[in-house]
């Protein structure tokens, strides 16, 4: 009894320094919520950046195959408004959000435990047939894309209810940078568990960080939707505001010409940065001759490209750039970034190829930023949070697309011409092709015109319904 006394009285008194400290308190608790968005970027990089290299190259599995399962989780990103509306519609009634967390957090950590065993599933030893284990990979994958798709969704929104609205775009960009940063931890500490690779230990390690994903998940949650002494739901920051309908939200954006343009646009640059996503690590693999470690590695390199992208792309906001110049540059950063990637195939030059890696990350970066500024700018001050849900939606589909499409058109080419080389570089040219098309777009649509400037510097505001996770990745 006289031990746990001890015990209790250095966290009483941490209490009451951090009360007298309120300030340093609030910070701490936001990052205590952005452990989950931590714990998400640690689970998105065995996924997308070790795994898919493995199957590839070392497996030997299409790419076209192993790029649609990645995808999947792409294309169930429209029941996000679902899921959102439902959410809204039960917190707005002083139900918890909680129980829809709990189920996509369980959903998501099942998925990232068994994706791993694709390796077994796939590796064609004949104790599955390939279509009946590419069968159940997919319900693997498709567990995984709607428990994300649900957990992120409702986690936005529980920031959405606890965070006043004027902290708001304060909080919201240290949890998507904290995203970043989870991302770059796991590759690194990946990439040095698997310097002895073999299948058995990617399984273990891919499974540990799905276990630290729902650790984290319950530290970052935990009692922040509380009780008051009567039982119901504690109030929360602003009155709960419903959120369209998917079909409403197409609806509106259907009737303006100006909007209907930068989503076309940004549809295509998406296209252009993200057919390479499935095939990186592969590359580097098959015609680098990197190790598993060293690609595992890539992901870190192009997330800290992506997070010096996005800082510097906010400060130039911030200093009064047009968001118009930051897509360009976004453009031209990524053009630089394929062209070095694909020359670094032919002169084997590793130096050139992660020069290329990180300057495409750079160029998604900010091009990101000045995306998230011009759909903030064009759109009225109450459909903000609508247009920036809708444009991660098109952002998750064009990257599915492109996601298929890069390892379809890798095996195509590689196919017709005997050259492995080559079916990597064709992908890398059409990305480049891609983006100096956005340029082009950028130049015939006069984008600008009915842009309020006054709402591009700090674009931030909205990220409360954008799908955080499948924009950065």
């Amino acid at each position: 009894m006289a031990t746990g006394k001890a015990l209790r009285q250095p966290l009483v008194g941490v209490g009451r320094w951090l009360n007298r400290h309120p300030i340093l308190k609030r910070w701490l608790q936001i990052l205590r919520l952005g452990l989950f968005q931590f714990g998400m970027g640690v689970s998105l990089a065995p996924l997308t950046g070790t795994l898919n290299r493995v199957l590839i190259h070392e497996l030997g599995i299409p790419a076209v195959a192993v790029g649609a399962l990645i995808a999947i989780h792409y294309f169930v990103s429209p029941a996000r408004a679902l899921i959102g509306f439902a959410s809204d519609k039960a917190r707005a009634r002083g139900r918890w959000r909680t129980p829809f967390m709990v189920f996509g957090a369980l959903l998501t950590y099942g998925g990232l435990a068994t994706a791993p065993f694709s390796l077994i599933l796939l590796s064609g030893d004949g104790v599955v047939p390939f279509p009946l284990a590419m069968l159940i990979c997919s319900l693997i994958f498709l567990a995984y894309g709607v428990g994300v798709n649900i957990v992120e969704t409702i986690y936005l929104a529980t920031v959405s209810d606890i965070t006043p609205a004027r902290e708001r775009g304060q909080v919201l960009g240290l949890l998507w940078i904290m995203l970043v940063l989870g991302t770059i931890a796991s590759s690194v500490l990946m990439g040095q568990l698997l310097i002895n690779y073999n299948h058995l230990l990617l399984i273990q390690v891919m499974q540990g960080s799905a276990v630290l994903f729902i650790a984290l998940t319950f530290v970052a949650m935990y009692g922040q939707e509380r009780l008051k002494a009567n039982g119901s739901l504690e109030d929360v920051a602003e009155p709960i505001r419903v959120r369209e309908t998917l079909g409403e939200s197409l609806r509106l954006l259907a009737g303006q010409r100006p909007l209907r343009n930068l989503f076309t646009l940004l549809f295509v640059a998406t296209l252009g940065f993200a057919t390479h996503d499935v095939l990186l690590e592969p590359y580097g693999g098959q015609v680098l001759a990197m190790s598993v470690t060293e690609t595992t590695r890539l992901t870190a390199l192009s997330g800290s490209g992506m997070l010096v992208g996005i800082i510097i792309a906010a400060l130039l906001l911030w200093r009064g750039r047009s968001p118009l110049l930051l897509l360009s540059a976004g453009c031209l950063l990524g053009m630089a970034g394929f062209l070095g990637v694909s020359l670094a195939g032919y002169t084997i030059d590793i130096s050139l190829f992660l020069t290329g890696v990180t300057l495409i990350g750079a160029g998604r970066g900010v091009f990101i930023v000045g995306a998230l500024a011009l759909v903030m700018g064009m759109v009225e001050q109450n459909h903000t949070g609508l247009f920036i849900g809708l444009w991660g939606i098109t952002q998750a589909i064009a990257q599915g697309f492109s996601t298929i499409g890069g390892g379809l058109g890798r095996d195509l080419v590689q196919q017709l011409t005997g050259q492995i080389t080559l079916g990597y570089t064709a992908v890398y040219i059409a990305s480049l092709t891609l983006l100096a098309l956005t340029v082009a777009l950028l130049l015939l649509l006069r984008l600008g015109r009915g842009l309020r400037k006054e709402t591009t510097r700090t674009p931030w505001d909205g990220l409360d319904q954008a799908n955080v996770d499948q924009i950065l990745f």
